[in-house]
Formats: structure tokens, sequence, C-alpha cells
């Protein structure tokens, strides 16, 4: 077994991740991984829910994909059984993305589809649809000096001494094309395959390994504008733009719209300023969004 630290959890797994920062053997396990006999146990279980490949709750939840099956319960144990013709490195991608964020949800904490950047005062989320540029002004808020806790999920709990966001493994994941045009050496890369042509690419100079306190979100879309313009979200909008923006939110459901789920989404979202940040398409913005997200860093203080 393998114990590595992730999200303020230390996780052990029976699968070996190279890009996690591994945790002491002496640790105490917050969660473990391990695989199981599972699939009928999880296929009876979805065929009581209809045409769903998942069910979603707050103390346990399963999925089934093309390589396998999982079942996740109280926030501490991930069980998966892998289909013919995968091994348990190849659904590795899963047990870190649907699983894990899954588990989060039993444990009271978002996991949010983001990149998530820290500064002298804590770390702020920026999110967006796939095209909207948030990879892109990642990597120039990271010249910029600022540090850097997750660059596609990002754990968002609160706790005693407020809302922390947790941070994931020091590595950018980055499209083949974006490796290419930074000309990086694809030998010195770790390959994923999540259906998308991805390298981990290591950011350990700029990775901040401990939790920091949220300071406010960031929304990017791109619109008709011809310039940027930025907008201070409040009310319910805060709260539907937080949810809309969870890494589990294109797993459309009952779960969505559940009291446990709204009202953690709604402290989470009432505790930090929330901004829309609109950019025009096809036009390079992003230095002058760069410029507007340390404006409102500034502003938030």
């Amino acid at each position: 077994m393998f114990k590595y630290k992730i999200y303020g959890l230390i996780t052990e797994t029976d699968v070996e991740f190279a890009h996690l920062v591994t945790a002491d053997e002496q640790s105490a396990s917050d969660v473990i991984i391990h695989r199981g006999s599972i699939k009928d146990e999880v296929t009876a279980h979805l065929d009581t829910v209809g045409a769903r490949a998942y069910d979603i709750h707050f103390d346990r939840s399963v999925f089934r994909n093309k390589g396998g099956y999982y079942k996740i319960t109280d926030g501490k144990e991930i069980v998966y059984e892998t289909k013919e013709g995968y091994t348990p490195e190849m659904v590795g991608p899963w047990l870190l993305g649907f699983a894990y964020a899954m588990l989060l949800l039993e444990r009271n904490t978002l996991a949010v589809h983001c990149s998530a950047i820290s500064d002298k005062d804590g770390a702020f989320l920026i999110s967006g649809v796939p095209g909207a540029g948030k990879s892109s002004l990642t990597k120039v808020l990271l010249e910029r000096g600022y540090g850097i806790m997750a660059d596609d999920v990002a754990a968002v709990r609160i706790d005693n001494d407020g809302t922390n966001v947790y941070p994931a493994f020091p590595y950018q994941k980055l499209c083949r094309n974006e490796v290419e045009k930074r000309e990086l050496d694809e030998d010195d890369l770790i390959y994923i395959n999540e259906d998308k042509d991805k390298f981990l690419v290591p950011v350990n100079e700029a990775f901040v390994g401990e939790k920091r306190p949220l300071r406010f979100l960031i929304f990017i879309v791109v619109s008709n504008t011809d310039k940027v313009a930025v907008q201070k979200l409040s009310g319910l909008n805060q709260l539907f733009a937080l949810r809309e923006n969870l890494f589990l939110a294109r797993l459309t459901g009952p779960w969505l719209n559940e009291k446990p789920l709204m009202d953690l989404c709604l402290k989470v979202a009432s505790g930090c300023p929330v901004y829309l940040i609109e950019r025009p398409a096809g036009v390079d913005t992003l230095s002058e969004m760069a410029d507007t997200v340390e404006k409102i860093a500034a502003e938030v203080g």
C-alpha cells in the first residue's frame, strides 16, 4: 500500500500515484482506496435509479463507467473493481476524480473545478468552462509570482477557523498543444489519458502544500463583449455560480438540489466575494485579465 497527502487527507491506496505528495508511512490514514468485488452490488443499486450510471448521496455514492465500478462510503473508503482490459493504474484518474470528489462531499467538503491560486493573504479560485482561459490565466499569474494549490480540482471546507482551500498536487494538467507551445520535453512529463490528450507538468517551486483561507472566487466566461469586464455577484447568483462549477456538477440529478449541498454552497459563497469576469472571444486578453485579478485581490484586502 502507498500513502499520500491530497486535499489535506492522508490517503492509503493500493494504486501508485507518482504525482501525489507522499505521506509518512506512520501517519494515520483518513481515507482508504482499495480493490474489491463490488460489480454486483453497484449494478443492483444503479438498477434502482433508472438510466443513470451514478447515484450520489452524502453518506454513500456509487458509479460505473467504461473502466470499472466504484463505491464510496462515509467519506472514508473508496472501493473499486476494474472491468476486463483495465488495470488499477488505468482507472486512477477516475479514483482521484469523480470518486474522490464524492468522498469529499461525504466529508462536507466541496470539490471545485478550478485553479487554486495562492498569495500572501490566502487563496482564490479561478473557474470557467473549457476554453474560457483558466489554465492560460493561471500560467500568467504563476509567472507574476503567485503560488498554485490546484490546477484542476481544489477542495473547499468550512473549518473552525473559517473557510479554507486544501491543495491537490504539485502538477498542472496541460493539453498536448500547450506542452508543444511551451517546448516542454514530453519524456520529462507524466502522460495521463482522461479522454483527452494531457500531460502532468511539475510546478514544484510554485506549489503551496498547506491549506490557505479562501479569499474570493472568480468565474470566467466568454461573451460578446469587446473588452474584459468584471461584475461582483450577489445573492443567489453567488450560490448558483459556485454550484455550477463543482467538479461533480456534470453528474446531474436530485443530489444537486438537496438541502445539505445547497446549505454548504450557500455558506461558502456567502462567506467570500464572488466575481464574474467576461472576456471577448478570439482576442488575447490574458494580461488584462491578470491585471483584473490583481486589482480584485487588492480590493478584497
